[in-house]
């Protein structure tokens, strides 16, 4: 059996940033005063320690660039472009143990969002370098899909430049180009390597970015099973053949009802490190035949190729 060995963080670091017309100077104070919520008592206990630290920025101190912060949705474009133009920033930052995630980096991006309802302003996760949607509230249940991993579609056919014939139409078209790499930008926030797929070719490439969606939720499922037991090692040796399941893609959209995937077997990835901080998600070495070839066949579950992102109203489950 081929492994794996990743080496384990002792610590994380999760970073939002709210951009406001006028941040004021005492931002802990805001948060003390802030409604009560799910976390109020999570941001009052942690406010002032690494695990919740909140700053405020402007243009002659910033070490991070505003404009580098992009939009996930078409309608969070306006957002962006705003936030890049802003001049002063609430920066929230959690140095958290290992063992504390995830609750550290909700606790984090719930006072981000308290700072934003409480000034008007924009927040974004300087994680995946997204802006995030306005007035949401952090549910106390972890759930992957409400923009932790930075996943999202690239350009529609490379912005129109690539003209690959569609496969329904044209069987070439399965393999008619190799335009897609995706990667996700989040999971290292909780102690594990990014993922990437990549010489996806255009027709594939929701399903591509649900084989990864999946085994993100698979691999921070065993991993904090894992971190459960006390381990006191700082390396973890693992499979590189993951096997997913409907129950895996149903967790990452936090529901077991929401997307039916067929057949119910299981089916596998094969993941290479290409770097300490960076997995390649690939066909199962057994499998003859491309990575398009794969993410066309019957392999995978019929949803693969469907559910682009999650509701746009989430149910708050505690």
């Amino acid at each position: 059996m081929t492994t794996i060995t990743l080496q384990i963080p002792s610590t994380t670091t999760s970073r939002f940033a709210v951009a406001a017309t006028s941040v004021p100077k005492d931002l802990a104070d805001l948060l003390h005063r802030s409604p009560p919520g799910p976390y109020h008592a999570h941001i009052a206990g942690r406010l002032g320690s690494p695990q919740l630290q909140v700053t405020r920025e402007d243009l002659t101190c910033l070490r991070w660039d505003p404009g580098q912060v992009s939009a996930a949705r078409p309608e969070d474009r306006p957002a962006a472009r705003a936030f890049g133009n802003a001049a002063e920033f609430a920066v929230i930052t959690a140095f958290t143990p290992i063992t504390d995630q995830p609750r550290g980096a909700q606790v984090a991006r719930a006072a981000a969002h308290a700072i934003a309802d409480a000034t008007g302003g924009i927040t974004a996760d300087l994680t995946t370098g997204h802006i995030l949607p306005p007035s949401a509230t952090e549910r106390t249940r972890f759930v992957l899909a409400d923009q932790w991993l930075g996943d999202v579609l690239p350009p529609f056919r490379a912005n129109g430049r690539c003209t690959a014939a569609e496969p329904e139409l044209d069987p070439e078209g399965v393999n008619g180009c190799a335009c897609v790499r995706l990667r996700t930008r989040g999971l290292r926030r909780f102690g594990l390597p990014e993922l990437q797929i990549s010489d996806v070719a255009c027709p594939h490439d929701l399903a591509a970015l649900n084989v990864l969606r999946t085994t993100a939720r698979r691999l921070l499922t065993d991993h904090w099973s894992w971190l459960a037991t006390g381990p006191a090692a700082t390396t973890r040796t693992l499979s590189a053949t993951v096997h997913l399941t409907q129950t895996d893609f149903n967790d990452f959209w936090g529901t077991a009802t929401r997307v039916p995937l067929t057949p119910p077997t299981p089916f596998e990835v094969h993941l290479t490190p290409r770097t300490p901080r960076l997995l390649k998600v690939a066909p199962p070495t057994a499998f003859d035949g491309t990575i398009n070839d794969w993410l066309w066949s019957e392999t995978l579950p019929l949803a693969a190729h469907d559910t682009p992102r999650p509701p746009t109203h989430l149910p708050n489950a505690a």
